[in-house]
């Protein structure tokens, strides 16, 4: 083989290495998956991942967040409860202890006479605890319910509603009362919110009270008050004293 074939074949086989080098350091190309069901790239499971997770922790919160309004309004009733049976205790306690001490006389510096008689409108806690049955705690609602209601206008007041558990009914004939003295609200001036704020009238009375009197412009008796479902024969008969119309 002369020399000119020798260097031939050895740039033939350097070029033959070389490309077996290039081919096999290079990678081949591979042909990427179609997209489908069955062949989604990292990158869509990636983001349908995420979406999940977003959407459970969305999920989570807004069951975390219910649950704690319900344990807020759950404790909030127990608290409630909780304040209302204190009170109930409470006043039960004053009672009791109003009553005992009203049955052995104590802290009583003297007695008013079986024939004296006490202006419900003018007396105060004091003398009304010289009432034999009447201590401090009663004699304090007594007067608060005076406040309340304007005055009074006859002893019988005394066994309404709100003085019912204290049974004054025996110890009326004690007290007198002056209708004269009665502050008396004027039905064609006065408010809602003051009308509500008697004792004899609740809130709907009030309400049909003061659309009567926007209807008719202004009231003149008690006798149109009459004419009002929510107001009763014996609920007028009670408030008339309370009452004046200008």
């Amino acid at each position: 083989m002369s020399k000119e074939q020798r260097l031939g074949a050895a740039i033939v086989l350097g070029a033959a290495l070389v490309a077996w080098i290039i081919m096999a350091v290079w990678p081949t190309p591979q042909n990427e998956p179609a997209p489908g069901k069955k062949h989604r790239t990292w990158e869509e499971r990636k983001d349908s991942m995420r979406l999940a997770d977003s959407l459970r922790y969305a999920q989570w919160a807004a069951e975390r967040e219910q649950r704690y309004d319900s344990f807020r309004t759950a404790d909030a009733l127990r608290r409630a409860e909780w304040k209302r049976i204190r009170q109930l205790q409470f006043d039960s306690f004053r009672l009791a202890d109003s009553l005992w001490r009203d049955s052995v006389g104590w802290h009583y510096t003297k007695r008013v006479k079986k024939d004296t008689i006490l202006d419900l409108n003018h007396c105060d806690t004091t003398e009304l605890q010289f009432i034999r049955g009447i201590g401090p705690h009663t004699a304090i609602r007594i007067v608060t319910y005076r406040e309340q209601l304007g005055g009074f206008y006859s002893p019988d007041q005394l066994t309404d509603e709100p003085l019912a558990a204290y049974h004054l009914d025996t110890l009326l004939h004690h007290f007198t009362a002056d209708p004269a003295d009665v502050r008396t609200l004027n039905i064609n001036t006065c408010s809602t919110d003051a009308l509500q704020r008697h004792p004899y009238l609740r809130y709907h009375q009030a309400k049909a009270i003061y659309t009567l009197r926007r209807q008719r412009i202004r009231l003149h008796t008690i006798d149109e008050l009459s004419d009002l479902p929510e107001l009763t024969d014996q609920d007028l008969a009670r408030l008339s004293p309370y009452l004046r119309f200008e």
